[in-house]
């Protein structure tokens, strides 16, 4: 049986904190890297150069209407592996994962596989508020795997055989809360437009019951209680980003235009 390459594609714009351990982590265990570039002006590009021929590195800075998902797209028409791993370079691939990946491609018996991830928050391994609910594939042939969406990419598969593996990859996630904060504002933009696209009207009772809804499920339901400070942390996070998307679209769809403030400011005055 031949051997199945197994390649890596990620993306990345000002990684130079966490590139150089995410190449070491896969840098004897896979045939390929390939990183998409969105512009770094640190030393990204430099230390993926010093890892030599098995990592591409493709300087691909996002047009206007490029998302994510166009990135790593372009990372999977660069490959040449007939596997694809798809990955964030905050991510690292535990030994047992790997050895799990190797006999599972060659075996050559599913198209795609399904993985959970160990999901790290301010730096801590988090049990509960849904950080283990994630279970998507994220390891395919290449000729059936493809993205879309904007900065929370999804996959899209060109095929319904699909294997589920054991172990975990370890993400860990951001450096700081700060860290945190400011990808949230980038986020926020994805919700907002999802709304906007229901063209569902926003009111003072659904911004209320959804953002005291987001903390209870995420909190007490989802036991993030179990994770102490850092998961009230997030509880609280998540429900201030649904009051914050929701907020957003009610001030646009009720929005009040300087002039017409200035008119009534002139009338009451």
């Amino acid at each position: 049986m031949r051997h199945q390459m197994l390649g890596v594609v990620a993306i990345s714009f000002n990684e130079e904190v966490d590139i150089e351990g995410f190449l070491n982590n896969l840098h004897d265990k896979v045939d390929e890297i390939v990183i998409v570039d969105d512009g770094s002006t640190d030393k990204t590009r430099e230390i993926c150069e010093s890892f030599g021929e098995k990592v591409t590195f493709l300087n691909s800075k996002r047009k206007k209407g490029e998302y994510y998902a166009d990135q790593r797209n372009k990372g999977i028409n660069k490959s040449k592996s007939d596997w694809i791993l798809h990955m964030d370079i905050d991510e690292r691939v535990s030994k047992e994962l790997f050895d799990e990946i190797k006999i599972a491609i060659n075996l050559n018996k599913y198209d795609a596989f399904k993985f959970r991830r160990l999901n790290y928050f301010l730096h801590r391994p988090m049990r509960g508020g849904g950080w283990a609910d994630w279970n998507l594939v994220h390891l395919a042939k290449r000729e059936v795997l493809k993205f879309e969406g904007m900065y929370h990419e999804r996959i899209i598969l060109n095929s319904k055989n699909v294997g589920q593996l054991k172990e975990k990859m370890h993400h860990f996630n951001d450096d700081s809360y700060s860290e945190r904060l400011k990808k949230s504002l980038i986020y926020q933009n994805e919700e907002v437009k999802k709304l906007e696209t229901s063209d569902e009207k926003i009111t003072f009772i659904k911004i209320f019951i959804r953002t005291i809804k987001e903390f209870l499920i995420k909190f007490l339901y989802k036991k993030g209680y179990l994770d102490g400070t850092p998961g009230l942390i997030s509880a609280i996070h998540s429900s201030f980003a649904v009051f914050r998307a929701n907020s957003l679209v009610w001030d646009k769809q009720n929005s009040i235009s300087r002039s017409s403030l200035e008119n009534i400011f002139k009338k009451n005055g």
